[in-house]
């Protein structure tokens, strides 16, 4: 079984049930709880009457990576330095890209920042 990191975007494409994330929703995914956040506002947007149970649901799918200090270190030097070469990272999403290097682990994802990077799974 193969492992990613579910990034947002990637998480609310597996919850609408996009078939191109499918086969990626079956393998082990890592995310974060700022990442968990985010979806969570998507999910009480647009379910508000199911939003509770689909948390809980990707909250018992997806492995929760607990970031550590380096982790936030090296996500600042690197959304530094793709903001240098035009790329515009969310604070959220550079963390989780860190993390999938350090995992060593494809960061799974459909924004559009990221369609260039190396170790990414680009989705759309």
């Amino acid at each position: 079984m193969s492992s990613f990191f579910a990034d947002t975007y990637a998480l609310i494409e597996i919850i609408k049930g996009k078939p191109v994330y499918f086969e990626y929703s079956q393998g082990a995914l890592a995310t974060t709880e700022f990442n968990l956040y985010e979806c969570a506002y998507a999910i009480s947007r647009d379910y508000p009457d199911k939003s509770l149970d689909i948390c809980s649901q990707i909250r018992n799918h997806v492995h929760l990576y607990h970031p550590n200090d380096i982790d936030y270190l090296n996500a600042s030097l690197i959304r530094r330095k793709m903001h240098g070469s035009g790329k515009t990272l969310s604070l959220i999403d550079a963390l989780g890209y860190t993390i999938a290097l350090s995992l060593k682990i494809p960061f799974l994802t459909g924004d559009r920042e990221f369609s260039d990077i190396e170790n990414v799974l680009f989705v759309q």
